[in-house]
């Protein structure tokens, strides 16, 4: 039960924390990335399952990273974004990576949309905030992080790693 609270505090924190960034200043710090790869391999000896466990879940974050990589390099992803999706990818197995995928592009989804009516409908003067100013107002760049976060929310409840954590 307490190793549960503990994977439940790390997340949470990893994530809010990069979401608060984001939204704020449309970057992610590395030590939010770093933060939870490091937490994951403190983790993984509490939850041990097999070798084979372990092992898919280096391969689904270094694929991730791989994918997470390419899109930043055709410019679709910051790399902040790119670093966090990764490191928090390695806390899942594959049944869990798709989950996370399809909770993250359905919030980033949502965001863009509040995001492109924001940016239609609301008078850049009364975005008086500077955050607030380039949250709606710059047209290159989303602060996707918000969506990751979530993404990781959501997915975390029904997680391998945390089942084995809470039991």
């Amino acid at each position: 039960m307490i190793l549960g609270f503990l994977v439940f505090s790390i997340m949470s924190i990893a994530m809010l924390a990069a979401a608060y960034s984001d939204a704020l200043t449309m970057t992610i710090p590395n030590w939010i990335s770093l933060f939870l790869l490091a937490s994951f391999f403190i983790i993984v000896p509490f939850v041990w399952q097999s070798a084979a466990v372990f092992g898919e879940h280096l391969l689904v974050g270094v694929s991730v990273f791989l994918f997470g990589f390419l899109l930043f390099a055709k410019g679709w992803l910051g790399g902040g974004d790119a670093k966090l999706m990764a490191a928090t990818a390695f806390w899942w197995q594959w049944s869990d990576l798709l989950m996370y995928f399809v909770y993250t592009t359905l919030a980033g989804g949502f965001i863009a949309m509040i995001i492109l009516w924001g940016r239609k409908f609301i008078p850049a003067q009364v975005l008086t905030a500077p955050w607030l100013h380039n949250l709606v107002k710059d047209e290159k760049r989303m602060p996707y992080g918000l969506a990751l976060a979530f993404g990781a929310l959501a997915t975390l409840p029904q997680s391998e790693i945390f089942k084995l954590a809470v039991n």
